[in-house]
């Protein structure tokens, strides 16, 4: 008798399960997707013990005929695809036919579908995969679909659950991202019959992000959009300002699924510059349109890894986009508001009972002010910070429906016209500042008409020769010095085929590597700009990247080099400047392109608005404080 036997539908059920249904977030993930399919417009997430004990997703979509409902429970079993061709032309987030049957395999299943078509619905019930009963069921055009008891059968799958916040956690960022992917339908996520995120689905991406990151976070995005023959890109990045420790807050949608992609994140950093701080990464929502011939979704079972054709160029078009939105207005960061965002970016050892408004509290726009608020006689309750990538998640109030998206609107439109305003006058968008003292020796203080301001010596200089040295460098092929002496480099036969093939990349840089033997190369002449004491070096470093990257940035090697540079040589904290002196570097400052950060994404300038000042001395009060709250009070 043989040894290779073939496995029985429920045990190849629980197999797949492994590679679909991770945790709880994976079922949350493959029925929403489903509803999404389904063409619904309203998708309601019910969840007990982080989805442990029960998973109830309600939809108002197109609903299963009589027919389809046991066949949804078999194995490679879809709607979404009939041919190979198909493959490649996917449109849909599901599409591989192994949700359902997995999902049912690992729970207890219950499923209730009706279709317009037919005249009642359907009610399956299925235990460990197995369907148990199917009955009819009054009709209501849509889908609920109920997962009990996840795990039940195998329970060796539950050690490997972390706790029950973390897991809630997971729930909620796969909520966040679906909702930011596909704004123009209502999601509503109930943890333990408790409110945790509502969307209006009204298709206004922006009050979709205020409902996720708070009110705040909104007003501080800016909107990109780009285009070219293959791709369409809109969305929202934050001000340089407005940074996070990590990647979590960028996300990335292709053709309305949320994907992971280490270059278009990547792309993303290299639009912003040296306007954010190194270690920093901005706050992201970008959607691109592609055609689906050049989109690969089908190379891994949690569909999270698209192979894109045409990478580079989206790259190039993600990058250009962004640094033209960054490019126009002013980026000055205001004084108050970032000490406030660091206090609230602290994270503590302990969950945080933070007072929030009641999540369906009406959210008004208060003209005068020019600030949203909520009725002060709004309950509150409190809400724990369930996990620390929850931050702006979890804790986040849920917008109003109505009157936020009105607020907005409003708010966006203002945006607009003062953007285009300061892109029209750029000479007028780095203020006329007229020097007054220097404080400590390191920051120089300056007024103009619209307030205070404090600029880092050190940084402002260091933006001045940053800007000054990287064009230099970029002179690269004007002179040569020839070498008395010519280097020899020699390279493992491997190394020395893949730097031959790409040193057209290092002749861009002045680097002219000649072919010396089977592997070796000789280097006669430098560029000036290259001191020859770190020739050697810097040739090798070079060479290293092409070699294990291949893809070695010119224009990064060139901003790395013209920042250390230029922060060696500028002047320190504790340095005293005559008046002369402070003037002319303010003078220097404001001429150059990119005044707001030095080259590492520090800040150059800080303000302090009139009104700030005078809030601090009680010259002036705010209004409406015996009716109304300031939404950043509960923030």
């Amino acid at each position: 008798m043989g040894k290779i036997v073939e496995l029985n539908e429920a045990l190849a059920n629980q197999i797949a399960a492994g590679e679909v249904v991770e945790r709880p977030a994976s079922v949350v993930k493959e029925l929403v997707e489903n509803s999404i399919d389904a063409g619904s417009t309203k998708i309601i997430v019910s969840i007990e013990e982080a989805g442990l004990k029960k998973i109830e997703v309600t939809d108002n979509g197109s609903g299963l005929e009589k027919e389809d409902v046991a066949l949804a429970l078999r194995r490679h079993a879809t709607s979404k695809i009939k041919t190979a061709s198909d493959l490649f032309r996917i449109r849909t987030l599901g599409f591989r036919g192994e949700a359902l049957p997995s999902i049912a395999s690992v729970s207890l299943l219950t499923l209730e579908t009706s279709n317009a078509k037919e005249n009642s619905g359907t009610k399956l019930f299925a235990k460990g995969g197995v369907i148990e009963s199917i009955e009819p069921l009054a009709q209501r055009v849509g889908t609920k679909i109920v997962v009990a008891d996840l795990f039940y059968n195998t329970p060796a799958r539950l050690k490997y659950i972390k706790s029950l916040q973390a897991e809630l956690s997971h729930i909620t960022d796969i909520l966040n991202r679906l909702s930011l992917a596909h704004p123009e339908i209502s999601f509503t996520l109930i943890n333990e019959g408790r409110e945790y995120l509502k969307t209006a689905g009204n298709g206004d991406l922006r009050q979709v992000i205020a409902s996720i990151y708070g009110i705040a976070t909104a007003k501080k995005m800016r909107q990109i959009q780009g285009e070219d023959l293959d791709f369409e890109l809109t969305g929202y990045v934050s001000l340089p300002e407005l940074s996070r420790a990590n990647r979590n807050y960028i996300t990335l949608l292709i053709n309305g699924r949320f994907i992971k992609n280490f270059l278009l994140n990547r792309a993303i950093l290299e639009g912003y510059g040296n306007r954010l701080m190194v270690g920093r990464f901005p706050i992201a929502v970008l959607s691109i349109q592609i055609d689906p011939h050049l989109a690969d979704v089908n190379v891994h079972p949690t569909k999270q890894e698209v192979r894109l054709s045409k990478e580079r160029e989206l790259m190039r078009l993600i990058t250009g986009a962004i640094d033209t939105a960054l490019s126009q207005g002013v980026l000055i960061p205001e004084a108050l508001e970032n000490l406030q965002g660091q206090k609230k970016q602290t994270p503590s050892s302990s969950a945080i009972q933070t007072e929030l408004p009641l999540q369906n509290a009406p959210l008004h726009y208060d003209k005068i002010r020019q600030d949203f608020y909520v009725n002060e006689e709004a309950t509150f309750v409190a809400k724990p910070k369930v996990d620390t990538n929850l931050t702006d998640q979890v804790v986040s109030p849920s917008l109003s429906v109505d009157q936020g998206s009105d607020a907005l609107a409003k708010e966006e439109e203002s945006n607009e016209q003062a953007a285009s305003v300061a892109a029209s006058q750029s000479s007028a968008q780095f203020p006329q500042l007229d020097y007054l003292a220097q404080l400590h020796a390191t920051y120089l203080l300056c007024q103009a008409p619209e307030g205070l301001y404090l600029v880092d010596q050190h940084a402002a200089q260091e933006r001045i020769k940053y800007e000054y040295w990287r064009d230099k460098i970029g002179e690269v092929s004007m002179e040569q010095q020839v070498l008395l002496a010519p280097y020899l480099f020699t390279l493992p036969k491997n190394e020395f085929l893949l730097v031959d093939e790409h040193k057209a990349i290092l002749h861009e840089a002045g680097i002219y590597l000649e072919t010396y033997g089977e592997q070796q190369f000789i280097l006669r002449e430098h560029p000036v700009w290259l001191k020859e004491n770190e020739l050697e070096e810097t040739i090798n470093e070079m060479m290293a990247i092409l070699i294990s990257h291949q893809d070695f940035s010119l224009k990064k090697y060139r901003h790395d080099l013209a920042a250390m540079v230029a922060c060696k040589s500028s002047i320190k904290a504790n340095h005293p400047l005559d008046a002369v002196s402070a003037r002319a570097l303010l003078s220097d400052l404001a001429k150059c392109q990119n005044p707001y950060s030095c080259a590492h994404g520090r800040p150059t300038i800080v303000h302090f608005s009139t009104d700030d000042v005078q809030k601090m001395f009680r010259r002036i009060q705010e209004t409406h404080r015996s009716k109304a709250a300031s939404w950043k009070d509960f923030e």
